[in-house]
């Protein structure tokens, strides 16, 4: 075994202890400190609910304040009049004020009017837990110790929890003496929890007292230090009115219990009383909360896990790293792009190494040679363009009359040829249009060789414009034309031998040099395989 892998081997081994002992010093120190964080946050999060719940019941508390001090309710207990059931008590009233109860009470007892409303289901329903019919006078209810404070509380009841209120009946003064009561109540059903769940950000449900599935004791956390001895935001909050009377030590809440949730063991689940209205443990608050610390805890070890040995592995093949990048890198790279220059015969890449190294010189020195290379093929490309170019262009000279631009008798040959051949092999018809222009002496003697020559290049725009492929026209020699039409008939040659002619006698010739020449031309037709069945002995002599 080489000594270099015995020293990676040695400094894995000690590695390893290493990050055992961090993991299992970690797992004792930090297990209590981040459960207790958890606690102290669960409890907050309870206390926001208890909280939640106390302003639910306050805000009914003003609701029915503004219902119990009003002079309209103040008569309508007195006199029953209907105006005020119309306009006041309709189902509107039930879903604006998402109540559940409505009970008008005069200063006998005598219920004057009573809603008890079911707004999910739209109906009525009896509430056991409340007098059916009249009141006795020292119910709980109504009895206040000031007449300008109403009670509101929770009251458990067989259709589940009840929010509560009751007030005095008094003038909109606050004045008068005392005509009734006013009782208000809404349930907390499911579509209140789940609002006071977005309103308090926190996951929680309400169970009676008793009733609650509570976790079984192997599943309970173990309650490290006192209370708020941790974090100081939840020392801050004994320092809060609001809060003080549900954290203190005269806390309306039972004693929490923490367990883990046996279905999710990231979430924490903590239990507290919370009491009724009469100061009786009633619900039961059930808080669920992630198990935040919990899962950094773990995090962290993996991290710390994965540092160590993140740092053993670099530190044992930091050379193995250092030469990779000096020596086999560059090679294999050099090695890798000699094999694409062999596969594709590319030549544009380079290959970037930033060394001053022997193998720094050695790649600096292949990409010169790249260089030259490409070089020279750009310029055999550029040379081999340019003679494929030429050769384009002398061709094309060859098949051209120089004069009109059209195709010369040697190509007529050429193309009349495999034209008539490939008709005659799909049985189909080639016509021809032998064209001379009348009296074009004439125009020669009038206005001389130059303009003469200028009158045929234009007749031969007029007869080119009078075609389309793959028919095409041939300068015959001097002021003769040939018009070769694959595809087409006698007939069809004829009406193109019209319209030509009607072309040229439409045009103004050497109109550029201010003349008006006016010119005519004799037209013969032949058609294969009308009037000839071979090409030399029949059709081009006819």
């Amino acid at each position: 075994m080489r000594l270099q892998t015995r020293i990676i081997l040695l400094m894995i081994l000690f590695f390893m202890l290493f990050l055992a002992f961090g993991v299992v010093l970690i797992r004792v120190l930090l297990t209590p400190v981040q459960i207790t964080a958890e606690e102290e946050i669960a409890e907050i999060n309870l206390a926001r609910v208890a909280q939640a719940l106390r302003r639910e019941s306050e805000h009914l508390g003003v609701l029915i304040g503004d219902w119990a001090q009003w002079d309209e309710t103040y008569r309508f207990v007195q006199d029953r009049n209907l105006k005020f059931q119309v306009t006041s008590l309709s189902s509107d009233t039930f879903r604006k004020t998402r109540l559940d109860l409505l009970i008008f009470i005069d200063r006998n007892g005598e219920t004057v009017w009573s809603n008890q409303f079911d707004r999910p289901a739209q109906q009525q329903r009896y509430i056991s837990e409340l007098p059916s019919g009249d009141w006795p006078l020292d119910h709980p209810l109504l009895q206040f110790e000031d007449l300008k404070k109403p009670k509101t509380g929770i009251l458990v009841t067989g259709h589940g929890p009840l929010q509560i209120a009751s007030s005095p009946v008094l003038t909109s003064m606050g004045t008068g003496a005392r005509q009734g009561t006013v009782v208000m109540g809404r349930f907390l059903d499911q579509d209140e929890i789940k609002r006071l769940n977005e309103q308090t950000r926190v996951s929680f449900n309400l169970h009676p007292a008793g009733e609650a599935q509570v976790p079984d004791e192997t599943y309970r956390l173990p309650y490290y230090l006192d209370r708020f001895e941790l974090l100081p935001e939840a020392r801050a909050l004994l320092q809060d009115p609001d809060f003080s009377h549900l954290l203190g030590e005269d806390s309306e809440l039972s004693e929490p219990r923490f367990y883990r949730d046996p279905q999710a063991p990231d979430r924490m689940r903590i239990f507290a009383h919370y009491p009724d209205i009469h100061g009786e443990p009633a619900l039961l608050l059930e808080v669920r909360v992630p198990r935040i610390f919990n899962h950094l805890g773990r995090r962290l070890a993996m991290v710390v896990f994965a540092s160590l040995a993140a740092i053993g592995i670099l530190f044992s093949a930091v050379h193995l790293i250092i030469i990779r990048r000096i020596v086999t890198k560059p090679l294999g790279r050099l090695r890798q792009h000699i094999a694409e220059v062999q596969t594709d015969e590319s030549l544009s890449e380079r290959i970037g190494v930033r060394s001053n190294s022997e193998i720094g010189e050695l790649v600096h020195e292949y990409n010169k040679m790249l260089e030259r290379l490409e070089e020279d093929r750009r310029r055999r490309v550029e040379a081999e363009g340019q003679l494929r170019a030429s050769e384009r262009r002398f061709k094309e000279l060859s098949i051209r009359d120089d004069l009109t631009g059209l195709y010369n008798t040697r190509y007529f040959y050429q193309g009349l040829k495999h034209h008539f051949e490939k008709c005659a092999r799909l049985n189909k018809p080639l016509a021809l249009i032998f064209l001379d222009v009348d009296r074009f002496k004439q125009v020669v003697d009038t206005h001389g060789h130059i303009r003469g020559s200028q009158a045929l290049r234009e007749v031969a725009q007029t007869i080119k414009a009078c075609i389309e492929a793959p028919a095409f026209a041939v300068a015959y020699g001097g002021d003769e034309y040939v018009v070769v039409l694959p595809d087409r008939n006698r007939a069809d040659a004829v009406r193109k031998a019209e319209e030509i002619r009607a072309h040229m006698s439409a045009t103004s010739y050497l109109a550029e040099h201010g003349l008006d020449v006016r010119l005519t031309a004799s037209f013969g037709i032949a058609g294969f395989p009308e009037d000839a069945q071979d090409l030399e002995l029949s059709l081009i002599h006819i």
